[in-house]
């Protein structure tokens, strides 16, 4: 499951992705966010992985993310982008492909392997958890 945040306006995009994931679900979250009228404002996108159980997506498939979102980083071309994966091989090596393909895009990419490391990153995503805990 996939579930947006939108933070401060939307420039935050925060997504958490949780339980199973497949190619086609990452694939029209991508495009159903890219459509919301507050992706315009976005300076921040990160996704959050840390809780997705299996990720069932393809090298295909990240062709096809990353093809989509080329047009997609022109309306924002000053957004980061980052994702906050586990430490195992498996979510780096993803995130690694990703980050790889996406090298073309306009946004600057980033991979975490910790939530204080996205913090670090993001000023309004250490806003955002701290308002949550509060």
């Amino acid at each position: 499951m996939i579930t947006d945040h939108w933070i401060d306006g939307g420039k935050l995009l925060l997504s958490y992705y949780t339980g199973d994931i497949t190619g086609e679900e990452l694939l029209a979250g991508s495009l159903h966010k890219s459509g919301d009228m507050r992706f315009d404002n976005v300076r921040y996108v990160l996704s959050d992985w840390t809780k997705a159980n299996k990720v069932r997506v393809s090298t295909d498939e990240i062709k096809a993310l990353v093809a989509c979102l080329r047009p997609i980083s022109k309306i924002c071309p000053h957004a980061k982008m980052g994702s906050i994966v586990n430490p195992d091989p498996t979510g780096n090596a993803l995130a690694a492909w990703y980050k790889f393909l996406a090298d073309d895009l306009t946004w600057q990419i980033e991979i975490f392997t910790s939530v204080e490391q996205a913090e670090d990153w993001c000023e309004l995503y250490r806003n955002f958890l701290r308002t949550k805990t509060c």
